[in-house]
């Protein structure tokens, strides 16, 4: 290692960077100055008002401050044959100026003008300020440095070179510089690291250190190289530990010398200048001058031949006879810059991986040139025949090159050809019939020579095409032993079920041969035997009404394996069994896979109405079978369908006013959709429903032609006269139909026009008829009392039944007596309404029965009924209303509705032209 010291020329210094001011302003101490060196002749011939005017002042600044006004920078045109910045290193001496005739100046005991020796450590230190950050045209980088400088002279008085006094840009700038020349100053050591082994032509790196004498890393530092026997770069660059990675090549087998040379250190001393003239020699400053060094380094290793590693695979390790097959190698260590031929070599074929060898000629050979590492192909090869084969890789050596040549027979490198036989096959016949035999034609190619067995199977029976799958167990097995290419033939088989059979070939691999495996279901391999199938049937039921279910039973034979789809249809109705001919749109339809021969139920179906149906069943021809149809009307395949309707009927109305339109609705079962004729008598008017006889003249008749079962209404008919009438109906007999008789006074089939209640004065009427005494033949609730304490009510209740003369509701005679109106509700019935009517007075006999409730109802009061049975009951008044007569309502008479009690009296208005109250007054009272 070496180092030399030189100087730099102004011109070659570095722009400087910008530094900022930060805060050292707090070490200016107030002391006060002590007594320094200072020149004998203080007159000091540059210096006017402490300015310099000899023209030398470089880049700085003045400051004025407690020891006056001072230049802080540098110098610059002092020392005529120096380009670079000086500083002064005597604080207080005169100005340097050209005329002062500056010398060099020895480092070695060097002392300030106080006398002091400057150590060695300072020098180096102001020797690392002065070249690093000296060499700048930034005032307050230069004020840093001047400032720095007289620190390590030690000239200064306390405060004398305090940077505070420039501000804290130039007091950071000052710390920095004294933080880097602590720890970066020289000397330095540079030092060159090899690797233990280089091959030629191979990369390889060494390592370059460059670090301070007491091992501080020099970081960002150029480094020039040049090298014997190798390629290096011109230069490399220091990290953040001091080390630069070189990238080498040898060039060749022998010596490697890598030079590295560090310029531009700051020096280990700065330059320094004295003047000489006999003046300035007591009286003038010294300078400083930055100077910097090169330092070097060498590094030697012996590279040996390049020697490459080669892998190589063969692409595909299997392949076709008339396939092409290549070598894929992979080189490792190829020298860079030159150029290397590979030479691949094929042998084979063998007829096993143990019986190759690489001797003799190759069956090919090619030779790839390459210039680097990496992967390269060799040529495509399609070989001739099946068999095994190998490649071999060489590589000729040289001065610089070790010779390869890899192994015979290496896996990687060996492949194997071989051969896809073809199968083409024809059946015998494809279509047969059940006891037949048949046999397979088996076409064989593309065997190369080779033997192989060839296993041929039979399956089925099928029941279509579509389902043919060659898997489990066949019906017939065999095996071919082929020779070679050509055409065998299998042994016969005899078919016995009628079916779909199939034919498979396949060829297992042996030796170079591969599997070959035909399709399944080959048209060209599948025969058929045909089916001769038969249908019975046996419909469920031969005796039906409408909306009943039949299924047909069905028996099919014939078919063997084979699947069919059976159509059945089910046709009618018809008015009888002759009509029966099964054209035109059927009843019903549906289908069903028979699969094979066996027996089927169908889908039920519902017979809509009545008449004759019949089922017939079609299969339709495939080339597995002929098709088949059934015949029309068997009578296994026909029912009879006959109904017993009957008919239910509703009275539109319960209640309704005289004049008032009446009808009946009809609900008819029984027919399903067979149309019938319905009809329909109206009896009445009648004083109760005891009353009601249907074996009179009807007050009106009528037809209704309905189309099957459903709800249906008769004409309305206006009532003209009070009293109860009933419907009565009958639906006639017409062939399949039966007839329908319904029965007379049914309540349902009941309507009544509703009678008015005169409970007045006129003494006339109190012997109207219709007031009845009780009979045995009365029920047990019917009501016997009617008493109300609140109402002073106490009176006897007898039947009461309507005066169809007169169109009212007779009322007992009795004026002390009420009636209860008999074919209403009767007391406890959990519906309608239980109608008690009673008279208001007599002009003969005073008060009635019910004179209170025109006077005293009121809701809340209670009234007790007792009947017959002695069982009393309770009942809560919850309405009194007075109406017209004529508007009396209808609900008093109805049996529907929550249970209640209504008592009726006359009230309102006397008319005397009528001999009667004009309104009615209705009390309703519901169960306590």
């Amino acid at each position: 290692m070496s180092a030399a010291r030189r100087r730099v020329p102004f011109t070659a210094v570095r722009p400087a960077m910008a530094v900022a001011l930060l805060a050292l302003l707090a070490l200016l101490a107030g002391a006060p100055p002590s007594e320094a060196a200072a020149p004998p002749n203080r007159n000091d011939p540059c210096s006017e008002g402490g300015r310099n005017i000899c023209d030398t002042n470089g880049v700085g600044r003045y400051e004025t401050y407690r020891y006056g006004i001072r230049w802080f920078g540098d110098f610059r045109g002092a020392v005529p044959e120096v380009d670079l910045p000086t500083f002064c290193i005597d604080l207080r001496f005169w100005y340097p100026r050209p005329a002062s005739r500056f010398a060099p100046l020895r480092a070695a005991g060097l002392r300030n003008r106080d006398g002091r020796v400057v150590p060695v450590i300072n020098q180096r230190k102001m020797s690392y300020a002065l070249w690093t950050y000296g060499r700048s045209d930034n005032p307050g980088r230069q004020a840093a440095v001047m400032l720095y400088v007289h620190e390590m002279m030690g000239d200064g008085r306390p405060g004398e070179v305090d940077p505070s006094v420039l501000g804290p840009a130039v007091v950071r700038q000052f710390n920095r510089i004294d933080r880097e020349a602590t720890r970066l100053h020289g000397p330095y050591s540079l030092r060159v690291r090899m690797p233990r082994r280089a091959v030629a032509g191979a990369p390889a790196a060494a390592i370059v250190r460059l670090a301070t004498s007491r091992g501080t890393p020099v970081r960002n530092a150029v480094i020039s190289l040049d090298a014997d026997n190798a390629r290096v770069p011109a230069r490399v660059r220091t990290n953040a530990r001091g080390l630069a990675r070189v990238r080498f090549v040898p060039s060749g087998a022998g010596r490697v010398l890598i030079r590295a040379t560090a310029d531009e250190l700051a020096a280990d001393l700065p330059d320094y200048f004295r003047p000489t003239t006999a003046a300035a020699r007591r009286n003038g400053q010294r300078l400083a001058a930055p100077a910097s060094q090169s330092v070097t380094a060498a590094g030697a290793v012996d590279a040996r031949k390049a020697t490459i590693r080669v892998s190589t695979t063969a692409l595909p390790d299997v392949l076709l006879l008339g396939e092409g097959s290549r070598d894929e190698i992979r080189l490792i260590g190829v020298p860079e810059g030159r150029g290397i031929e590979v030479t691949s070599l094929l042998y084979g074929p063998f007829r096993s991986r143990e019986a190759i060898v690489c001797t003799g000629e190759p069956v090919a050979r090619a030779s790839v040139s390459v210039d680097s590492s990496g992967t390269v192909e060799s040529p495509a090869y399609v070989p001739a025949s099946v068999g095994f084969y190998t490649y071999r890789v060489e590589i000729a050596g040289d001065q610089d090159l070790n010779p390869v040549s890899t192994a015979c027979g290496i896996p990687a490198e060996t492949f194997v050809v071989e051969t896809q036989p073809g199968v083409v096959t024809q059946v015998s016949q494809q279509s047969t019939a059940p006891g037949a035999q048949i046999f397979d034609s088996v076409n064989v190619s593309g065997l190369a020579g080779e033997t192989a067995d060839v296993d041929v199977r039979l399956y089925g029976p099928f029941p279509t095409r579509e389902a043919m799958a060659c898997d489990g167990e066949p019906y017939w097995a065999g095996r071919i032993t082929a020779t070679g290419d050509g055409v065998y033939q299998t042994a016969p088989v005899t078919l016995d079920t009628a079916g779909y059979y199939t034919y498979t070939e396949s060829i297992g691999t042996q030796g170079f041969v591969r599997a070959q495996q035909s399709a399944c279901g080959l048209a060209t391999e599948t025969t058929v035997a045909r089916g001769t199938p038969v249908v019975s049937t046996r419909i469920s039921d031969q005796r039906t009404e409408p909306g009943d279910r039949v299924t047909d039973l069905v028996d099919i034979s014939g078919l063997g394996a084979l699947r069919a789809t059976v159509t059945a249809e089910l046709w009618g109705p018809y008015p009888t069994r002759e009509a029966m001919d099964c054209e035109g749109s059927p009843q019903w339809t549906g289908s069903f896979a028979a699969e094979g021969d066996g027996r089927t139920t169908t889908a039920p179906v519902r017979l809509p109405a009545a008449g004759y149906y019949t089922y017939r069943m079609t299969i339709e021809g495939t080339e597995a079978f002929d098709p088949v149809v059934t015949p029309c009307g068997e009578p296994a395949e026909t029912t009879e369908t006959t109904a017993s309707p009957t008919v239910t009927t509703l009275a539109s109305r319960e209640v309704l006013k005289p004049g008032g339109a009446l009808f009946d609705r009809l609900r008819v079962r029984g027919l399903g959709r067979t149309p019938a004729t319905v009809e329909v008598q109206l009896f009445g008017p009648f004083s109760s429903r005891a009353a009601i006889r249907c074996d009179t003249s009807p007050g009106w008749e009528g037809t209704v032609r309905v189309p099957g079962d459903g709800t249906y209404r008769t004409r309305p008919v206006r009532v003209e006269r009070v009293g109860i009438y009933s419907y009565r109906e009958r639906l006639v007999e017409d062939g399949l139909v039966g007839g329908f008789q319904g029965e007379c006074g049914l309540v349902a089939e009941t309507a009544l026009a509703a009678p008015v209640i005169n409970t007045g004065r006129a003494d006339e009427r109190l012997g109207s008829p219709g007031v009845q005494r009780a009979t045995q033949a009365d029920p047990g609730d019917r009501p016997v009392r009617v008493r109300s304490p609140q109402l002073g009510i106490d009176t006897r209740v007898l039947p009461a039944t309507i005066n169809l003369a007169r169109g009212e509701l007779a009322v007992p005679v009795d004026i002390r007596r009420a009636g209860w109106w008999r074919d209403g509700a009767s007391p406890g019935d959990r519906t309608g309404a239980t109608l008690i009517a009673g008279h208001v007075d007599s002009a003969r006999r005073g008060p009635g029965a019910f004179f209170a409730l025109t006077r005293r109802a009121r809701p809340g009061q209670r009234v007790q009924v007792t009947s017959a049975d002695r069982r009393t009951r309770t009942y809560r008044i919850v309405s009194v209303r007075r109406v017209l007569k004529d508007r009396l309502p209808d609900n008093i008479y109805s049996l529907r509705g929550r249970e209640r009690l209504v008592l009726v009296t006359c009230g309102g208005p006397f008319d005397r032209a009528s001999g009667s109250y004009l309104d009615n007054v209705v009390v309703t009272a519901v169960p306590v």
